[in-house]
């Protein structure tokens, strides 16, 4: 499944999600989940719920001798103060500044330090204003504004020529002022992006601001946000994320500290934390600046485009010379594939900053994100060439030629780029493995390219060589398509080095994931979670990821979530599992499926939790109907219809020949007849049985007309709110998923009130499942007299395991175990990350003689759980006992990888290696 993601990698959803992936990224529900960016027994939360100023600050403004022009300025710089405070002029422009208010004439006043003012045409753009602003100053900080000036002019050598005074001034050891040396370290940060610089000079900048915060001034809070910018230029989130909190402790309303941790939360496809960043921003101005940016930049990275650009509009009709506003709107244009607009906005760009790299690095950058792979490279190539010394755009360009398979072009950009930013997280990361790659052992199929790491793994990957042109097979004839290139598949050993091999970075919340030619997934193994997820059933996961592959390319990437995602959840041949089904049967029924324009901001934007894993069961379901009405040709003329350049209306009337939602009313009376198949449309429902009980109580009558006119009211004010403000995305209509819920007081049951809806309704599903539970009780006990209500029960709702757990386990028990067989194969066919039931089975076929499904089985099973050395030994017997010598020694094999110590499995090898030679059909 796509992250949701830094790369826009498609990204398996599993039950830990992410991001994502891609990303893939999940909604939470506030009354009852962590704060945003916050897991359970985690971290504190990225972006902070409430900020309290530090002890220590409130103690120095509280100081008996300051007079009362000192104690105001110091509630100014802590982000303390009220509108008493701000009498001078100095005080009511560093608010401004703070707010990005442009407009107060504060920020104009003569009256105001020059270095205030100038600052102020800096971050707007005006840039030739800030430049002679700062010119009138001889001051550190105004040197900085005026190096900074001339970098984002695209004035290089210039700019590297200004950072020389300040340079110099920094050598000298005895410089006391906190904010002097702040202000030369930021300058020489920024010569270190103008040259490349040696890592003692990062380390040197390091102990330059922890000599202000730890020595100079405890409470001097720039130092610590200026460490946190150098630190993620560096890549460390992790230490980035304390400096910026102990910044807010210091300083609670700094806006950049709140933008810095937002900008993080993009990283991480966090976009409740990025949400809660920009509502921060917007309490200290409702119009902030940087609050848009995150904004628009997380619909960039959500695949919303056109929202991003009408985010931008406003604030560049406003602030025309905003620089990072026009290259986020260019690179919006670009995930749209509106190449003329992206080219017009760069151009723009260049106009007023000629020569800078940074606008072609931020759309290249989405461009890679967007599978864009050419229009990246170029664009990213060009920042480069602009820019040499930026470490930047070549980290960018050595990942973006990981995802593209070019492991030896990626390694000389991160190379480059390591020798130019040796402290670069990122950078140093992905060399390590591109070195360490190159030791992997590498198999080539028709359509393949294995690579694993040497030793223990080979007992994932030779088994996984068996399936690879099997799946080809499978996956290109069912779609019509053949990828140009062989597909790379990387089993990474853990989950540090399949993050890496991802992002860069050694976390990602996911097990698989596509980049289009390349495939990495991290092997099934059981272990501690910082090194392992689990294990999982890899083959149906790559046939996921594989369809990924192929549709990705079939449409040149252009290709909407929904599809993609519900192809490869087909390709995975796995029966729906029975929590899927109720999810989709209680959206059917509460009329909370989306449509076709509306499913894609599930997965962009899930308003709660759930709403994700929701969108990926109704992709599969829509797919599951298209191919039942239309044929299977259908699919494939829809993702033509895509790459042709079609909205979704228009490949819908092109490819089915009825608008969007003709399509999806005819889907929802398709989903209504498979929920009744699945037993879990039962009438009347358990809801208006039970509402019968309320209603005969008057008390819990009275309670129910309560909540009904609340909610009746509800709906009306929100209806009421929305009249002359038409919602312009799908995603913001009021539907019947937004209402407020029903209160239902609990009702008790009795017995006595059970049996009489079971003489009325005697094939109601519920009923029949209420009944079976009371009468198996919490010991699970089963005796023969409730076989027929379990196997009624199985017939009536078809997609539920319970009944097969309970026969399966009295079969098991009984004197004719091989009638449990029906029921494990049942619950089998649904297990992806335990191997008891193909265990079990595999033991009865083989008790049974049937030796060729005793295989089957038992090399499922360790599909599912490769490393499992008990298991091997099983395998290699029933191997052997079907007469496939040839299987029986990749197992043995695998035990002298599995437990090397154990000289038995050598002396094993080499009999079965003498069998195989000599044609015998035995093995002592």
């Amino acid at each position: 499944m796509p992250p949701d993601n830094m790369i826009q990698v498609m990204v398996r959803r599993r039950s830990h999600n992410p991001n994502l992936l891609m990303a893939v990224l999940a909604a939470t529900l506030a009354c009852s989940s962590p704060a945003p960016g916050q897991s359970p027994d985690g971290p504190p939360p990225l972006i902070p719920e409430s900020t309290t100023l530090d002890e220590a600050a409130s103690q120095a403004m509280d100081a008996p001798y300051l007079t009362d022009g000192e104690r105001r300025r110091l509630r100014v710089f802590h982000g303390v103060w009220d509108e008493s405070d701000l009498v001078e002029p100095a005080a009511r422009a560093m608010v401004a500044l703070n707010a990005w208010d442009f407009d107060d004439p504060a920020l104009s006043d003569p009256a105001v330090p020059a270095e205030i003012r100038a600052e102020a045409r800096l971050l707007l753009g005006e840039l030739e204003q800030a430049i002679n602003l700062a010119e009138g100053s001889d001051s550190i900080r105004a040197r900085r504004i005026h190096c900074e000036a001339l970098a984002e002019l695209g004035r290089y050598g210039e700019a590297l020529a200004a950072t020389e005074g300040p340079f110099v001034w920094l050598n000298d050891a005895h410089r006391e002022d906190p904010g002097e040396i702040t202000e030369a370290v930021r300058v020489l940060a920024l010569r270190s992006r103008l040259q490349a610089a040696p890592a003692d000079e990062f380390h040197h900048m390091m102990r330059l601001l922890a000599r202000v915060h730890q020595n100079l001034d405890r409470l001097y809070w720039p130092a610590l946000l200026a460490e946190a910018r150098l630190l993620l230029e560096k890549r460390d989130e992790e230490d980035a994320v304390k400096a910026l909190h102990e910044t807010l402790r210091l300083n609670p309303r700094c806006a950049e500290a709140w933008h810095l941790l937002g900008r993080i939360a993009l990283e991480r496809f966090d976009f409740d934390s990025v949400h809660a960043a920009t509502d921060r921003l917007l309490s200290l101005n409702p119009e902030h600046p940087l609050a848009t940016l995150l904004t628009a930049e997380a619909r960039i990275i959500q695949d919303d485009p056109a929202d991003a650009i009408a985010q931008l509009e406003p604030l560049l009709r406003l602030r025309p010379t905003f620089r990072t506003a026009l290259a986020l709107k260019a690179a919006a244009f670009a995930s749209l594939y509106d190449w003329p607009s992206m080219r017009a906005a760069l151009e723009h760009y260049d106009a007023l900053s000629p020569g800078s790299a940074a606008a072609c690095f931020i759309v290249g950058r989405h461009l890679s994100m967007q599978y864009q792979y050419d229009e990246a490279s170029e664009l990213l190539t060009e920042a480069m060439r602009r820019l040499p010394a930026w470490s930047a755009p070549r980290i960018e360009l050595g990942l973006l030629s990981m995802r593209q398979g070019l492991d030896d072009q990626a390694l000389l950009y991160l190379r480059a780029a390591s020798e130019l930013d040796p402290i670069n997280k990122r950078a140093a990361n992905t060399v390590l493995l591109l070195e360490e790659l190159p030791t992997f052992r590498k198999v080539e199929t028709e359509h393949f390219v294995l690579r694993y790491r040497p030793g223990v793994d080979q007992v994932v990957a030779d088994m996984m060589v068996d399936e690879l042109e099997p799946m080809h097979r499978l996956v290109s004839s069912r779609y019509e398509h053949e990828p140009a290139q062989k597909t790379l598949i990387e089993l990474m050993p853990d989950r540090r080095r399949f993050a890496v091999r991802l992002t860069g970075m050694p976390r990602v919340g996911t097990i698989a994931a596509c980049t289009g030619p390349v495939i990495a997934l991290e092997v099934p193994r059981e272990g501690m979670k910082r090194d392992h997820h689990g294990i999982f059933d890899w083959p149906r996961v790559l046939r996921h990821e594989y369809a990924h592959t192929i549709t990705l390319d079939q449409t040149r990437f252009r290709i909407p979530r929904w599809l993609t995602e519900g192809v490869s959840e087909c390709m995975e041949q796995a029966p729906r599992t029975y929590g899927r089904c109720r999810m989709l049967a209680s959206s059917h029924k509460n009329k909370t499926l989306s449509d076709p324009d509306e499913i894609d901001w599930a997965f962009r934007r899930p308003k709660k939790r759930g709403d994700s894993g929701k969108a990926y069961a109704q992709s599969h379901w829509m797919i599951e109907f298209i191919d039942e009405e239309y044929g299977e040709s259908a699919v494939i003329a829809l993702m033509q219809r895509y790459l042709a350049g079609e909205s979704t209306e228009g490949a819908m009337r092109s490819t089915f020949g009825m608008s969007g939602q003709t399509f999806f009313h005819r889907f929802l009376t398709w989903a209504g007849e498979q929920v009744e198949v699945w037993g879990l449309a039962a009438k009347p429902s358990l809801t208006e049985l039970t509402d019968e009980l309320r209603r005969s109580d008057p008390d819990l009558a009275m309670v129910m007309a309560t909540s009904r006119q609340a909610r009746l009211d509800a709906i009306v004010k929100r209806l009421t709110e929305q009249i002359g403000q038409p919602a312009t995305r799908p995603d913001q209509r009021l539907k019947a998923r937004d209402w407020p819920e029903l209160v239902r007081p609990p009702v008790e049951i009795t017995d006595q009130q059970l049996q009489r809806w079971r003489t009325l309704y005697p094939d109601h599903p519920d009923l029949l499942e209420m009944e079976l539970r009371r009468k198996i009780g919490e010991n699970g006990d089963i005796n023969s007299e409730l076989i027929p209500l379990l196997e009624r029960y199985a017939a009536l709702r078809p997609v539920d395991p319970f009944p097969h757990k309970k026969l399966a386990q009295y079969y098991l028990n009984s004197d004719d175990p091989p009638r449990a067989v029906e029921h494990l194969e049942y619950l089998d066919a649904r297990a992806d990350d335990t191997v008891v039931y193909a265990l079990e089975l595999a033991r009865l076929y083989r008790s049974a003689g049937e030796t060729d499904r005793a295989l089957a089985k038992i090399t499922r099973a360790l599909q599912i759980n490769p490393y499992h050395a008990a298991h091997r030994e099983l395998a290699a017997a029933i191997a052997i006992e079907a007469g496939r010598h040839d299987l029986a020694r990749r197992h043995i094999f695998a035990l002298t990888l599995l437990e090397p110590d154990r000289p038995r499995h050598r002396r094993r090898l080499q009999r079965i290696d003498a069998i195989i030679a000599a044609g015998k059909a035995s093995f002592d």
